[in-house]
């Protein structure tokens, strides 16, 4: 990435609200899972998340229910 496109970048991400900072992060997780060549090529950290998040078994967030809140 060029210096100009990583600022362009940054500035971008400096605008954003903080509420959707996480779902930046997550989209990025995403894109490096679909573009990694291989299985094997996954960052170690990526995986050292899944695992967390495994471990945690949190409850899925049902989006539609999150909705159903706000209108409260």
């Amino acid at each position: 990435m060029t210096a100009t496109a990583l600022k362009h970048v940054n500035d971008k991400l400096k605008n954003l609200p903080d509420s959707l900072i996480d779902e930046v992060e997550n989209y990025i997780d995403f894109l490096v899972y679909k573009y990694a060549q291989d299985a094997n090529e996954i960052p170690q950290w990526h995986k050292d998340e899944v695992l967390k998040r495994i471990k945690l078994d949190n409850k899925p967030v049902d989006a539609f229910d999150m909705i159903d809140k706000l209108d409260e």
